[in-house]
Protein backbone atom coordinates (compact mmCIF):
# COMPACT_ATOMS: atom_id res chain seq x y z
CA UNK A 1 0.00 0.00 0.00
CA UNK A 2 1.34 3.42 -0.94
CA UNK A 3 1.95 5.79 1.93
CA UNK A 4 0.51 9.28 2.02
CA UNK A 5 3.03 12.10 2.02
CA UNK A 6 2.47 12.66 5.74
CA UNK A 7 2.91 8.94 6.52
CA UNK A 8 6.07 8.81 4.44
CA UNK A 9 7.56 11.72 6.37
CA UNK A 10 6.81 9.87 9.62
CA UNK A 11 8.54 6.68 8.40
CA UNK A 12 12.31 6.86 9.00
CA UNK A 13 14.86 5.86 6.39
CA UNK A 14 17.79 7.39 8.24
CA UNK A 15 19.18 6.94 11.73
CA UNK A 16 21.94 8.10 14.02
CA UNK A 17 24.01 5.90 16.30
CA UNK A 18 25.47 7.85 19.21
CA UNK A 19 29.00 6.48 19.51
CA UNK A 20 31.15 9.40 20.63
CA UNK A 21 31.28 8.68 24.36
CA UNK A 22 34.42 8.01 26.37
CA UNK A 23 33.28 4.70 27.87
CA UNK A 24 34.63 5.69 31.27
CA UNK A 25 32.45 3.25 33.24
CA UNK A 26 33.93 0.35 31.27
CA UNK A 27 37.54 1.20 32.00
CA UNK A 28 40.05 -0.39 31.92
CA UNK A 29 38.51 -2.31 28.98
CA UNK A 30 37.91 0.88 27.02
CA UNK A 31 41.56 1.81 27.30
CA UNK A 32 42.03 -0.90 24.66
CA UNK A 33 38.94 -0.43 22.50
CA UNK A 34 36.29 2.26 22.11
CA UNK A 35 33.04 1.15 23.69
CA UNK A 36 31.16 0.61 20.39
CA UNK A 37 33.77 -1.96 19.34
CA UNK A 38 34.01 -4.04 22.50
CA UNK A 39 33.15 -7.63 21.56
CA UNK A 40 29.79 -9.16 22.43
CA UNK A 41 29.64 -12.85 21.51
CA UNK A 42 32.56 -12.19 19.15
CA UNK A 43 30.97 -9.26 17.34
CA UNK A 44 31.60 -5.55 17.92
CA UNK A 45 28.77 -4.16 20.04
CA UNK A 46 27.73 -1.50 17.52
CA UNK A 47 27.05 -4.13 14.84
CA UNK A 48 24.01 -5.44 16.72
CA UNK A 49 22.33 -2.06 16.48
CA UNK A 50 23.31 -1.60 12.84
CA UNK A 51 21.61 -4.96 12.16
CA UNK A 52 18.54 -3.79 14.07
CA UNK A 53 18.30 -0.64 11.97
CA UNK A 54 18.82 -2.48 8.69
CA UNK A 55 16.11 -5.05 9.49
CA UNK A 56 13.57 -2.28 9.95
CA UNK A 57 14.03 -0.32 6.78
CA UNK A 58 16.83 2.08 7.66
CA UNK A 59 19.08 2.77 4.68
CA UNK A 60 21.52 5.45 5.87
CA UNK A 61 23.16 5.84 9.27
CA UNK A 62 25.17 8.67 10.79
CA UNK A 63 27.69 7.71 13.48
CA UNK A 64 29.23 10.43 15.62
CA UNK A 65 32.86 9.96 16.63
CA UNK A 66 35.22 11.27 19.28
CA UNK A 67 37.14 8.78 21.44
CA UNK A 68 39.17 6.40 19.21
CA UNK A 69 36.95 7.46 16.34
CA UNK A 70 39.41 6.30 13.69
CA UNK A 71 39.11 2.72 14.95
CA UNK A 72 35.34 2.82 14.65
CA UNK A 73 35.53 4.26 11.15
CA UNK A 74 38.08 1.63 10.11
CA UNK A 75 35.91 -1.19 11.45
CA UNK A 76 32.60 -0.08 9.93
CA UNK A 77 33.86 1.43 6.69
CA UNK A 78 31.19 2.78 4.38
CA UNK A 79 28.58 0.40 5.81
CA UNK A 80 28.16 -1.64 2.63
CA UNK A 81 28.82 -4.96 4.38
CA UNK A 82 25.79 -4.24 6.58
CA UNK A 83 23.64 -3.20 3.63
CA UNK A 84 23.77 0.40 4.84
CA UNK A 85 25.37 3.68 3.88
CA UNK A 86 27.32 5.04 6.86
CA UNK A 87 28.45 8.64 7.21
CA UNK A 88 30.53 9.97 10.07
CA UNK A 89 30.20 13.08 12.20
CA UNK A 90 33.52 13.99 13.78
CA UNK A 91 33.33 15.72 17.15
CA UNK A 92 36.81 17.00 18.13
CA UNK A 93 35.03 18.43 21.17
CA UNK A 94 32.11 16.41 22.48
CA UNK A 95 28.81 18.10 21.64
CA UNK A 96 26.57 16.09 23.95
CA UNK A 97 23.74 13.96 22.61
CA UNK A 98 21.62 16.94 21.62
CA UNK A 99 24.43 18.87 19.97
CA UNK A 100 25.48 15.75 18.10
CA UNK A 101 21.97 15.19 16.76
CA UNK A 102 21.45 18.81 15.75
CA UNK A 103 24.76 18.86 13.88
CA UNK A 104 23.29 16.25 11.49
CA UNK A 105 20.19 18.28 10.65
CA UNK A 106 20.99 18.43 6.94
CA UNK A 107 21.63 14.68 6.86
CA UNK A 108 18.17 13.89 8.26
CA UNK A 109 16.34 16.26 5.92
CA UNK A 110 12.54 16.50 6.11
CA UNK A 111 11.77 12.96 7.27
CA UNK A 112 11.48 11.36 10.72
CA UNK A 113 14.63 9.63 11.94
CA UNK A 114 15.80 7.13 14.56
CA UNK A 115 18.41 7.84 17.22
CA UNK A 116 19.93 4.94 19.16
CA UNK A 117 22.68 4.73 21.75
CA UNK A 118 25.61 2.59 20.63
CA UNK A 119 25.97 0.92 24.04
CA UNK A 120 22.66 -0.95 24.36
CA UNK A 121 21.42 -4.37 23.32
CA UNK A 122 17.69 -4.61 22.73
CA UNK A 123 15.32 -7.24 21.36
CA UNK A 124 12.61 -5.06 19.81
CA UNK A 125 10.41 -4.76 16.75
CA UNK A 126 11.44 -1.29 15.65
CA UNK A 127 8.68 -1.37 13.05
CA UNK A 128 6.12 -1.43 15.86
CA UNK A 129 7.77 1.59 17.47
CA UNK A 130 7.66 3.47 14.17
CA UNK A 131 3.99 2.51 13.72
CA UNK A 132 3.25 3.79 17.23
CA UNK A 133 5.04 7.06 16.43
CA UNK A 134 3.02 7.50 13.25
CA UNK A 135 -0.34 6.62 14.82
CA UNK A 136 0.15 9.14 17.62
CA UNK A 137 1.35 11.83 15.18
CA UNK A 138 4.15 12.23 17.67
CA UNK A 139 6.71 15.01 17.75
CA UNK A 140 9.10 12.57 19.39
CA UNK A 141 8.75 9.02 20.69
CA UNK A 142 11.01 7.51 23.32
CA UNK A 143 11.25 3.76 23.84
CA UNK A 144 10.66 3.22 27.56
CA UNK A 145 10.65 0.18 29.82
CA UNK A 146 9.89 -0.78 33.45
CA UNK A 147 12.37 0.93 35.75
CA UNK A 148 14.29 -1.36 38.14
CA UNK A 149 16.51 1.43 39.48
CA UNK A 150 15.05 4.97 39.46
CA UNK A 151 18.15 6.39 41.14
CA UNK A 152 20.42 5.09 38.37
CA UNK A 153 18.16 5.65 35.37
CA UNK A 154 15.79 8.46 36.36
CA UNK A 155 12.04 8.38 35.87
CA UNK A 156 9.82 9.28 32.90
CA UNK A 157 6.06 9.29 33.47
CA UNK A 158 3.27 8.70 30.93
CA UNK A 159 -0.50 8.96 30.96
CA UNK A 160 -2.94 6.24 29.80
CA UNK A 161 -2.40 7.17 26.12
CA UNK A 162 1.38 6.90 26.38
CA UNK A 163 1.97 10.64 26.28
CA UNK A 164 4.92 11.76 28.40
CA UNK A 165 3.77 14.13 31.15
CA UNK A 166 6.75 14.14 33.52
CA UNK A 167 10.45 13.95 32.68
CA UNK A 168 13.14 13.37 35.31
CA UNK A 169 11.10 15.47 37.74
CA UNK A 170 11.65 18.65 35.69
CA UNK A 171 8.14 19.29 34.38
CA UNK A 172 6.53 19.52 37.85
CA UNK A 173 3.19 18.24 36.57
CA UNK A 174 0.25 17.91 38.93
CA UNK A 175 -1.38 15.23 36.82
CA UNK A 176 -2.25 12.12 38.80
CA UNK A 177 -2.33 8.45 37.80
CA UNK A 178 0.86 8.49 35.74
CA UNK A 179 2.96 5.37 35.13
CA UNK A 180 6.70 5.45 35.74
CA UNK A 181 9.31 4.15 33.31
CA UNK A 182 12.93 4.52 32.24
CA UNK A 183 14.49 5.41 28.89
CA UNK A 184 16.12 2.63 26.85
CA UNK A 185 18.26 4.75 24.52
CA UNK A 186 16.04 4.86 21.40
CA UNK A 187 14.14 7.86 20.01
CA UNK A 188 12.01 8.35 16.91
CA UNK A 189 12.01 12.06 16.08
CA UNK A 190 10.23 14.23 13.56
CA UNK A 191 12.42 16.71 11.67
CA UNK A 192 10.57 19.59 13.36
CA UNK A 193 12.47 18.83 16.58
CA UNK A 194 15.44 20.68 15.11
CA UNK A 195 13.49 23.93 15.32
CA UNK A 196 12.99 23.52 19.06
CA UNK A 197 16.51 22.80 20.27
CA UNK A 198 18.79 25.15 22.20
CA UNK A 199 20.89 27.59 20.18
CA UNK A 200 24.08 26.66 22.00
CA UNK A 201 26.44 24.17 20.43
CA UNK A 202 26.71 21.62 23.24
CA UNK A 203 23.75 20.15 25.13
CA UNK A 204 22.11 16.89 26.22
CA UNK A 205 18.88 15.87 24.49
CA UNK A 206 17.47 14.36 27.71
CA UNK A 207 18.64 16.71 30.45
CA UNK A 208 18.27 19.95 28.50
CA UNK A 209 15.46 19.49 25.96
CA UNK A 210 12.67 17.03 26.66
CA UNK A 211 11.23 18.72 29.75
CA UNK A 212 10.91 21.97 27.80
CA UNK A 213 9.19 20.18 24.91
CA UNK A 214 6.70 18.63 27.32
CA UNK A 215 6.04 21.91 29.13
CA UNK A 216 5.36 23.57 25.77
CA UNK A 217 2.84 20.84 24.89
CA UNK A 218 4.80 19.11 22.16
CA UNK A 219 3.30 15.61 21.66
CA UNK A 220 6.09 13.44 23.07
CA UNK A 221 5.15 9.80 23.62
CA UNK A 222 6.60 6.73 25.26
CA UNK A 223 6.46 3.33 23.57
CA UNK A 224 6.65 0.66 26.29
CA UNK A 225 9.13 -2.16 25.67
CA UNK A 226 8.91 -5.22 27.92
CA UNK A 227 11.38 -7.49 26.14
CA UNK A 228 15.13 -7.91 26.47
CA UNK A 229 17.25 -4.80 27.07
CA UNK A 230 20.70 -4.32 28.47
CA UNK A 231 22.70 -1.15 28.99
CA UNK A 232 26.38 -2.08 28.79
CA UNK A 233 27.29 0.71 31.14
CA UNK A 234 29.36 -1.31 33.60
CA UNK A 235 31.78 -4.22 33.41
CA UNK A 236 29.26 -6.44 35.21
CA UNK A 237 26.51 -5.55 32.73
CA UNK A 238 28.90 -6.06 29.83
CA UNK A 239 29.85 -9.52 31.04
CA UNK A 240 26.19 -10.47 31.57
CA UNK A 241 25.23 -9.25 28.10
CA UNK A 242 27.75 -11.64 26.57
CA UNK A 243 26.29 -14.53 28.52
CA UNK A 244 22.75 -13.48 27.56
CA UNK A 245 23.54 -13.57 23.85
CA UNK A 246 25.46 -16.82 24.20
CA UNK A 247 22.71 -18.76 25.96
CA UNK A 248 19.76 -17.22 24.13
CA UNK A 249 20.75 -16.61 20.55
CA UNK A 250 17.03 -16.55 19.71
CA UNK A 251 17.05 -12.95 20.90
CA UNK A 252 16.45 -10.73 17.89
CA UNK A 253 19.79 -9.01 18.34
CA UNK A 254 21.17 -9.93 14.94
CA UNK A 255 23.07 -12.93 16.30
CA UNK A 256 26.24 -13.95 17.97
CA UNK A 257 29.13 -14.57 15.61
CA UNK A 258 27.46 -16.83 13.05
CA UNK A 259 30.45 -17.51 10.82
CA UNK A 260 31.34 -21.17 10.24
CA UNK A 261 33.62 -22.41 12.99
CA UNK A 262 37.23 -22.41 11.84
CA UNK A 263 39.51 -23.24 14.74
CA UNK A 264 42.05 -25.93 15.59
CA UNK A 265 41.87 -28.42 18.45
CA UNK A 266 44.48 -30.80 19.79
CA UNK A 267 44.00 -34.29 21.19
CA UNK A 268 41.48 -34.86 23.96
CA UNK A 269 39.91 -31.40 23.79
CA UNK A 270 36.39 -31.02 25.25
CA UNK A 271 34.12 -28.23 24.02
CA UNK A 272 30.78 -27.70 25.77
CA UNK A 273 28.05 -26.79 23.27
CA UNK A 274 27.12 -23.79 25.43
CA UNK A 275 30.29 -22.05 24.26
CA UNK A 276 31.46 -19.98 21.30
CA UNK A 277 34.88 -20.18 19.66
CA UNK A 278 36.14 -17.62 17.16
CA UNK A 279 37.99 -18.05 13.88
CA UNK A 280 41.67 -18.89 14.02
CA UNK A 281 41.60 -19.99 17.66
CA UNK A 282 43.95 -22.79 18.74
CA UNK A 283 42.84 -25.14 21.54
CA UNK A 284 45.71 -27.34 22.67
CA UNK A 285 45.69 -30.91 24.00
CA UNK A 286 43.36 -31.87 26.85
CA UNK A 287 41.92 -28.35 27.20
CA UNK A 288 38.32 -28.01 28.38
CA UNK A 289 36.16 -25.22 26.97
CA UNK A 290 32.88 -24.29 28.63
CA UNK A 291 30.23 -24.11 29.65
CA UNK A 292 29.67 -20.39 29.13
CA UNK A 293 33.00 -19.72 27.41
CA UNK A 294 33.35 -17.16 24.64
CA UNK A 295 36.73 -17.51 22.94
CA UNK A 296 37.64 -14.66 20.59
CA UNK A 297 39.30 -14.85 17.20
CA UNK A 298 42.92 -16.05 17.13
CA UNK A 299 43.01 -16.93 20.84
CA UNK A 300 45.34 -19.66 22.08
CA UNK A 301 44.31 -21.96 24.95
CA UNK A 302 47.19 -23.90 26.47
CA UNK A 303 47.33 -27.63 27.04
CA UNK A 304 45.31 -28.90 29.98
CA UNK A 305 43.68 -25.50 30.63
CA UNK A 306 40.01 -24.96 31.35
CA UNK A 307 37.98 -21.89 30.34
CA UNK A 308 34.42 -21.61 31.67
CA UNK A 309 31.90 -18.80 32.19
CA UNK A 310 34.44 -16.38 30.78
CA UNK A 311 35.00 -13.94 27.94
CA UNK A 312 38.29 -13.88 26.03
CA UNK A 313 38.94 -11.00 23.66
CA UNK A 314 40.67 -11.65 20.31
CA UNK A 315 44.36 -12.63 20.36
CA UNK A 316 44.33 -13.59 24.03
CA UNK A 317 46.83 -16.27 25.10
CA UNK A 318 46.07 -18.64 28.00
CA UNK A 319 49.04 -20.69 29.23
CA UNK A 320 49.16 -24.39 29.97
CA UNK A 321 47.11 -25.83 32.85
CA UNK A 322 45.37 -22.58 33.76
CA UNK A 323 41.84 -22.39 35.19
CA UNK A 324 39.95 -19.39 33.80
CA UNK A 325 36.50 -18.99 35.38
CA UNK A 326 34.31 -15.91 35.72
CA UNK A 327 36.83 -13.69 33.98
CA UNK A 328 37.20 -11.18 31.17
CA UNK A 329 40.63 -11.70 29.64
CA UNK A 330 42.29 -9.53 27.00
CA UNK A 331 45.82 -9.40 25.67
CA UNK A 332 46.69 -6.85 28.35
CA UNK A 333 44.56 -7.53 31.41
CA UNK A 334 42.50 -9.99 33.40
CA UNK A 335 39.37 -8.96 35.26
CA UNK A 336 37.84 -11.37 37.78
CA UNK A 337 34.15 -11.12 38.62
CA UNK A 338 33.46 -12.01 42.23
CA UNK A 339 30.40 -13.79 43.62
CA UNK A 340 28.71 -10.41 44.15
CA UNK A 341 29.64 -9.54 40.52
CA UNK A 342 32.06 -6.79 41.52
CA UNK A 343 34.94 -6.82 39.01
CA UNK A 344 38.54 -6.84 40.20
CA UNK A 345 41.52 -6.19 37.94
CA UNK A 346 43.87 -9.02 38.83
CA UNK A 347 46.50 -8.65 36.11
CA UNK A 348 47.53 -5.89 33.75
CA UNK A 349 50.41 -5.40 31.34
CA UNK A 350 51.30 -2.75 28.79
Amino acid sequence: MDLTEEEAKKTPKKAMVLAAGLGERLRPLTLEQPKPLIPVANRPLIEFNLDLLKRHGIEEVAVNLHYMGDRIKEDLGDGSRFGLRIVYSEEPTLLGTGGGIRKMRDFFGDRAFVVINADILIDIDLGEVIGFHCSRRAFSTMVLRPNPDPVRYGTIETDHSGRIREFLGKVKTRQAGLEKWMFTGIHIMDPEVMNFMPKRKTFCINRDVYAQWIRSNKPCYGYIHRGYWKDLGSITDYFQANQDVLVNNALKLGSADNRPANYKTGNGVTVDPASLIGNGAVIKDEAVIGPGAIIGDRCTIGAGSRVSNSLLWPDTVIGDRENIHGMIVTRYQRIQLQENNDPILIASSE
